[in-house]
């Protein structure tokens, strides 16, 4: 039998505050870390470029979550659609 290596990833306090308000404020009902885990790598590389490196991206260190999580929420998606289209 086989195992998966284990492997472990610290998130400094103030981006693990980050990460949980996001989540919050989309209301509960759902297990965030479940949205967390596979995206974790993400976010820990946006979060490690500087502000000018993400806003050649065209990102703000505010936009990171609603970027790296864009595909999970009906209010992030389609950015730039108008609203009734």
């Amino acid at each position: 039998m086989s195992h998966e290596p284990l492997r472990m990833t610290f998130i400094q306090p103030g981006l693990r505050s980050r990460i949980d308000l996001f989540f919050a404020e989309k209301g509960q009902g759902f297990n965030a870390a479940s949205y967390v885990r596979p995206r974790l790598d993400s976010i820990l590389r946006l979060e490690a470029m500087s502000d000018a490196e993400l806003a050649a991206f065209g990102l703000t260190r505010d936009g990171i979550l609603p970027f790296v999580f864009e595909d999970c929420f009906a209010e992030t998606k389609h950015r730039d659609r108008p609203a009734n289209a």
